[in-house]
């Protein structure tokens, strides 16, 4: 239950690292671009995202209250948070009330800060190679970025990255780590709590919130 915050057995432990740094290295890792491809404005953005990652958290001396600000402006600047905590909720989004809804996606902001902000610096020699950009389906407005993480510790891993482009630009949906989808995953996991509660959200809500945020 909830192996992808907490802590996972077996290979869930090595698939949950995989999603830590899927997350984290769009502020440390250092970016370059395939000469093979033209990567488009996909690329740019991502290739964007990270350059102020990288700038705006690790200015030294930064307070840890500023930085935790930061990093949330660039979750919403970088992550499509609403429609990601739709698709986790799936069923249960559509019969929540809508304070419930509300309060799962600040939960779930909450969280990806409580898990992810405190291990920025672990990926800082690791290096990002974009490769090709391919709309995804039938989609013109979704793509799938293709890029490989070379590690200086560990054999190179394979992300592909969904984004998609709207009204406010685009916005990363899900990140897949060597396959394995971040947004599924937790899908399955915080499904298993619902079923657990009666479908519940605002169960959820506080499972997350007494878990990983203190609040």
């Amino acid at each position: 239950m909830l192996g992808f915050f907490g802590v996972a057995a077996g290979g869930g432990r090595a698939r949950g690292g995989a999603f830590v740094i899927a997350f984290t290295i769009m502020a440390l890792s250092s970016i370059e671009l395939s000469a093979a491809q033209t990567p488009g404005d996909a690329v740019a953005f991502l290739t964007d995202l990270s350059q102020r990652a990288k700038t705006q958290l690790n200015e030294p001396g930064l307070p840890q209250v500023e930085k935790e600000r930061r990093f949330r402006v660039l979750l919403h600047q970088g992550f499509d948070i609403e429609a990601i905590s739709r698709f986790i909720l799936g069923r249960y989004w559509r019969r929540a009330k809508e304070p419930d809804r509300l309060d799962f996606i600040q939960v779930f902001e909450d969280s990806l800060v409580f898990r992810f902000l405190p291990v920025f610096g672990d990926y800082a020699e690791d290096a990002l190679l974009f490769g090709k950009v391919r709309p995804f389906g039938n989609r013109a407005d979704l793509f799938n970025v293709e890029s490989e993480l070379t590690r200086s510790q560990g054999p190179p891993l394979h992300l592909n990255w969904r984004v998609h482009k709207g009204s406010k630009g685009y916005r990363i949906l899900d990140i897949l780590a060597e396959g394995v989808s971040v947004a599924v995953t937790l899908r399955s996991e915080y499904g298993s709590v619902l079923k657990q509660n009666g479908g519940s959200v605002s169960a959820l809500n506080e499972t997350l919130r007494d878990k990983f945020t203190g609040l």
